[in-house]
């Protein structure tokens, strides 16, 4: 068995615990003070920090504000330029920088509220809380102590009372049993059964006394005790801590106002940017652009300009003999070019449409290579479309002097299509057998409608001007008959 728990006077168990209540009370008050010093070091560093932040881009701001922009001067909200929507990010920047100085300076005002005075006055009140502390402590431990007197007391006068409770009972049952003994024996003990009766009578007496006083006592140390607590300990934190967890709420609405004033005003001021940036197309730009520069918005129209003496301004045919071998020829020969351009065009996108599938899956020099060869596919085209475009503007001037224009020009494009068709189950049928390249098919394929010296669709012409029957064609590249109606070719 264990031993029974060893007895520990109140007096020593009430210090113990006022002890470890002075030990918090002073961690508290200095975590107190070293929380206001950290608040002070804070602030003091992140002033320092806005305020370079700030001039940086103040400096940063009027760097690019002295750039004379020439269409910087635009509503950017209305007009979505680009040169207006920059120049509101540089001036948001400096209306930026400015609330960050503001903020800086909200810092600084901070750490005049959290200066050093203010922290050696808490420590001042603190210690002087303390000490009263302790005197409150010490007057409830005296009373403790005089509490443990009355106790002790009162034990001692039980103690001596059970001792003569026991020796009046003894001595009533020894006088019981000597009544039927000698005479002067009775008598003697009947003396001292009355003497010791009288004398329990006193100690009853004093233990009473005793008891009541360790009663009283008792009742006074608790009410003293439950007072401490009460009132005593907290009000002596109460003036230990004084104002500084106001102090504290304010410092922290500083810090945190300051900071979504600041991130408010930046915030307010880039959403507007933020709406014009959705009206920034390349559409809205090249036009303001255009309508700024007046010299592209003047189309150049360039005109007939006569020789001295020349009435004529029109096409005119040469004598009847000679009126086939002029317009007429002309005009069939720029109706096939038409075609041929057309021919190409299509050739040519199909070429693009092949060569951009295939761009997907590469990657590395070959990438390149073929990204060389989309351009100059697309190089190629763009010639074709302008050469179309101009041989139908000379058509179009044609058409007011020879008539049929519309006719050729239906029979060039259908034999094109005809020629496309033919060209398009060729390149597939050459798609699945074994021996197709695919690269062959992307630039030698196209290569050869890339040819300016001859006219696919032309008739031969003789220098006379008499066509020759049947004429003669020549291939531009190899076909091996797939049906019985079909001859293979050779190509030249």
């Amino acid at each position: 068995m264990q031993p029974p728990p060893r007895k520990v006077k109140e007096s020593q168990q009430v210090k113990l615990v006022f002890s470890e209540q002075l030990g918090k009370l002073q961690g508290k008050q200095h975590q107190d003070s070293e929380l206001l010093e950290e608040i002070r070091t804070f602030s003091k560093q992140r002033a320092a920090i806005e305020k370079e932040y700030g001039q940086a881009l103040q400096r940063l701001a009027v760097q690019h504000q002295r750039r004379d922009w020439q269409r910087g001067h635009t509503e950017a909200t209305a007009s979505g330029s680009v040169f207006g929507v920059w120049r509101s990010v540089v001036d948001a920047t400096a209306q930026s920088a400015a609330s960050r100085l503001a903020a800086a300076e909200e810092y600084r005002r901070l750490i005049g509220q959290v200066s050093r005075s203010l922290r050696n006055a808490k420590d001042i009140r603190a210690k002087r809380g303390l000490e009263g502390l302790q005197r409150v402590q010490g007057e409830l431990v005296d009373a403790l102590r005089e509490l443990q007197r009355f106790k002790k007391s009162y034990h001692q006068l039980s103690h001596i009372t059970t001792v003569a409770r026991e020796k009046s009972a003894d001595a009533q049952t020894r006088a019981r049993k000597s009544e039927h003994g000698i005479f002067h024996f009775k008598t003697g003990l009947q003396k001292m059964t009355a003497k010791l009766s009288a004398r329990l009578r006193e100690c009853d007496d004093r233990l009473t006394e005793a008891r009541n006083e360790y009663l009283l006592a008792l009742s006074a140390v608790n009410g003293h005790h439950q007072h401490y607590y009460t009132n005593d300990l907290p009000h002596i934190m109460e003036q230990m801590d004084g104002d500084v967890y106001d102090d504290l709420r304010g410092h922290f609405t500083l810090l945190c106002g300051t900071e979504m004033d600041t991130c408010l005003r930046t915030h307010k001021q880039f959403s507007t940017i933020w709406d014009s940036v959705a009206k920034v197309t390349r559409e809205r730009n090249v036009l303001q652009f255009l309508q700024e520069s007046v010299s592209f918005s003047k189309t150049p129209e360039f005109t007939f300009q006569p020789a001295p003496g020349d009435k004529v301004s029109t096409l005119q045919e040469l004598s009847a003999s000679e009126a086939d071998v002029c317009l007429v020829r002309e005009a069939k020969k720029w109706a096939t070019k038409a075609a041929k351009d057309y021919k190409i065009i299509t050739h040519g996108e199909r070429a693009l449409q092949t060569l951009e599938s295939r761009l997907k899956l590469l990657s590395g020099d070959t990438c390149l290579s073929v990204e060389q060869k989309i351009a100059d596919v697309q190089d190629s085209v763009r010639k074709a479309k302008l050469s179309r475009l101009k041989a139908e503007a000379r058509l179009t001037l044609l058409s007011d002097c020879v008539t049929g224009i519309e006719q050729w020009l239906h029979n060039a494009m259908t034999q094109a299509e005809e020629e496309l068709e033919r060209e398009r189950r060729l390149s597939e049928q050459r798609k699945s057998t074994e021996d197709f390249s695919e690269d062959e098919f992307e630039l030698t394929d196209f290569e050869d409608y890339d040819d300016e010296n001859g006219d696919i669709f032309a008739d031969p012409v003789s220098a006379s001007g008499v066509c020759i029957y049947p004429a003669a064609c020549r291939v531009i590249y190899n076909y091996q008959a797939s049906q019985l109606d079909e001859l293979s070719i050779i190509e030249g």
